[in-house]
């Protein structure tokens, strides 16, 4: 039973409600898109930049950039990786809706 609470407790990190009512996973999917459209655009990869298009304060837009290396969604280059690719593509295809058919998407 131990266990379960635990795993339960770990989704609730995950989705865990950050920057205002967007979650975590939201914020996540939000920093891989600005860092696509950034390189992309052909625009240098800067904190402020990928703040701006993501809508994240860079004070927690550098810890968040940490936990997506970690990850493996980013590199260290700044680029989103292929995991991060798939993740966009995940999230657009089955969380997105899930979120949005429960209510639990915030305002984003």
């Amino acid at each position: 039973m131990t266990h379960t609470i635990f795993s339960i407790a770990e989704f609730g990190t995950l989705v865990a409600v950050a920057a205002g009512n967007r979650l975590t996973i939201k914020i996540y999917y939000d920093i891989l898109r600005a860092v696509h459209l950034i390189r992309k655009a052909g625009e240098r990869t800067s904190i402020s930049n990928i703040g701006h298009r993501a809508h994240v304060p860079n004070d927690r837009l550098e810890e968040r950039l940490g936990e997506l290396v970690g990850l493996g969604l980013i590199d260290a280059g700044m680029s989103v990786t292929a995991r991060g690719y798939e993740y966009c593509m995940d999230y657009k295809k089955e969380i997105e809706p899930f979120l949005r058919r429960y209510g639990l998407g915030g305002n984003g």
